[in-house]
């Protein structure tokens, strides 16, 4: 009985530290500052490196949200300085161009053929590898400038979507015959989520838990890990350390989440 009383009393006191930290804005906001290199992330890098040296036209980047394509993307892009665009509903060859143009620090002009011949003579001068995030958004005229633009000036690009998308894009076979490479990335393992968090000062049981109701989606992994590091600053004092943590506790926070991955 004691053990209970204990136990709830446990129980309440995670609700009352998440009715605290739960009303923070930036909870919604992906929770991870910096890059995380898991071994799909560095086999993702391993592709972007070989779209470089081979100077492919086009590259597919595929997986389900939230396991760090575009994590790893930027990353790779901000070591490159490579142009970043991210496809919007309804985006149109002009508005492709416009992105391009700011990226590439073009003077933009209003006339379409005159916008696309700077944007291709820049890329012409300087080839580069160039993201394009949310690439399931582009229709075929969108996908028609992407391959011209390939195509006039040995630059590569590269389209990010998730795996539901992937035959969208590829079903063009005149765009599935320039695709270079395909990168595959999922979630990551229990074994790769106990070796990231080795050091976080929860117990294995703990770290097994998170991966269960995650699913091993990095993204939520994360974002449920800065819970329970939360819970614990605001109630340590409490007796509620990251050694007491159990994985009823990790559920009780999980259950405040709405986890893509989980497996509840």
């Amino acid at each position: 009985m004691g053990r209970k009383a204990n136990g709830d009393q446990t129980l309440a006191l995670i609700d009352e530290a998440l009715g605290i930290v739960m009303g923070e804005a930036e909870l919604w906001k992906d929770p991870r500052d910096g890059f995380i290199p898991t071994e799909g992330a560095k086999a993702l890098l391993g592709h972007l490196h070989l779209v470089a040296q081979e100077g492919f036209p086009l590259a597919l980047v595929v997986g389900p949200a939230g396991v760090g394509k575009t994590l790893t993307c930027r990353y790779w892009a901000r070591e490159h300085e490579a142009p970043w665009v991210r496809a919007q509903p309804s985006y149109s060859p002009a508005a492709l161009l416009e992105d391009l143009a700011v990226e590439l620090r073009i003077t933009r002009t209003k006339t379409f053929r005159v916008l696309l011949s700077m944007v291709r003579d820049a890329l012409l001068m300087s080839p580069r590898v160039i993201f394009v995030d949310e690439a399931q958004l582009l229709d075929r005229p969108t996908l028609e400038t992407v391959k011209y633009l390939a195509d006039e000036t040995g630059s590569s690009f590269v389209l990010i979507t998730s795996e539901e998308f992937e035959g969208q894009i590829r079903r063009h076979r005149d765009i599935e015959s320039r695709i270079g490479t395909v990168a595959r990335i999922g979630p990551i393992s229990l074994q790769e989520t106990q070796a990231i968090y080795k050091d976080s000062g929860y117990s294995p049981e703990v770290l097994a838990e998170v991966h269960t109701l995650t699913g091993g989606i990095l993204r939520d992994i994360v974002r449920l890990m800065r819970q329970m590091d939360r819970v614990v600053e605001w109630s340590g004092e409490r007796g509620l350390t990251k050694a007491a943590f159990t994985p009823a506790h990790v559920r009780r926070v999980a259950s405040r989440l709405n986890l893509a991955g989980s497996a509840r």
